[in-house]
């Protein structure tokens, strides 16, 4: 049996000599660190996505004040209806009125 063994760390991916009996670090060889290469891509997507998604939720709220504007007219166009059907309806009571 060998009294040395040579493993490969599972972190950095240096090459560590160890002493079987001991346990000990006898060597570390650190292997050069890689280059990393910048993916200009990928942040570009995500701020694609992120205006996309401003777009679609302003477009909802645009949608929703529209139809808000077509209730809110409708309900003007009940009461007023109301209102010349039944000429005679006492006005209701304000805040105002009560002073």
């Amino acid at each position: 049996m060998k009294d040395v063994l040579t493993v490969r760390c599972p972190d950095c991916g240096s090459e560590l000599t160890v002493d079987v009996a001991t346990g000990a670090v006898l060597e570390h060889k650190p292997v050069a660190p890689r280059a990393r290469t910048v993916d200009l891509d990928r942040p570009q997507d995500l701020l694609r996505r992120q205006q996309e998604e401003r777009d679609r939720r302003f477009q909802s709220s645009l949608d929703a004040q529209k139809q808000n504007d077509d209730i809110l007219g409708k309900k003007f166009e009940q009461s007023l209806r109301r209102v010349r059907d039944n000429p005679n309806t006492p006005r209701p009571l304000r805040d105002v009125d009560l002073d």
